[in-house]
């Protein structure tokens, strides 16, 4: 299956390049031009937002969080076709693409450091990975309420952004942290698949 997306969003990105190319020589550049540039780049987009869903399929863990991610990243490319296609001025169907979007980026987050995980990660690499997973959760639910609540005060965009200063640090820590523990050598061998 990753081999799969992975040449799928290889054949995406190769359109998108090619029909950015044709566009640009050819010198016309309409709506629909950039409609269809904005397809193929935002499938490729949400083709690589499901890949690290797709290699805990491959690899038989996670299956549950896998589905689900791979469920969100295909809702959150077809509410971006839709917005795209039928309402491409409506600023409603931007806000539900980016609320589509952000749960499906957490649920990325969350299958790529599950895929990093491996049997004797330490303790403490142990605890990051479900807080890691829980504040990608939280900053996607968070932006999708400024999203549609937009409030006036500027705390709130000062927090989403401390919110996700606080996610790249606990995801990041991770793997570090791993490595660390190996005296920076080699990484160690991946957990065993979970059923």
């Amino acid at each position: 299956m990753k081999r799969s997306l992975l040449l799928g969003v290889a054949v995406l990105l190769c359109a998108t390049a090619l029909l950015a190319i044709g566009i640009l020589l050819v010198g016309h550049f309409g709506s629909v031009e950039e409609r269809i540039l904005s397809s193929a780049l935002g499938l490729a987009g949400y083709g690589l937002v499901a890949l690290p869903s797709a290699m805990l399929l491959e690899r038989r863990r996670g299956e549950r969080l896998a589905e689900l991610g791979l469920g969100l990243a295909a809702l959150a490319a077809a509410v971006s076709l839709v917005a795209l296609w039928a309402f491409p001025d409506s600023d409603t169907a931007g806000r539900m693409v980016l609320t589509a979007t952000m749960p499906a980026l957490a649920a990325a987050q969350a299958a790529a450091v599950t895929a990093r995980r491996r049997e004797d990660d330490s303790i403490a690499v142990r605890r990051l990975h479900p807080v890691s997973c829980a504040t990608g959760a939280v900053l996607a639910l968070f932006v999708a309420f400024l999203v549609w609540t937009e409030p006036q005060a500027s705390i709130w965009p000062r927090l989403a952004g401390a919110l996700l200063v606080l996610d790249v640090l606990l995801v990041a820590l991770q793997p570090v942290l791993a490595r660390a523990a190996t005296g920076g050598g080699r990484p160690p061998r991946a957990a065993a698949p979970q059923h």
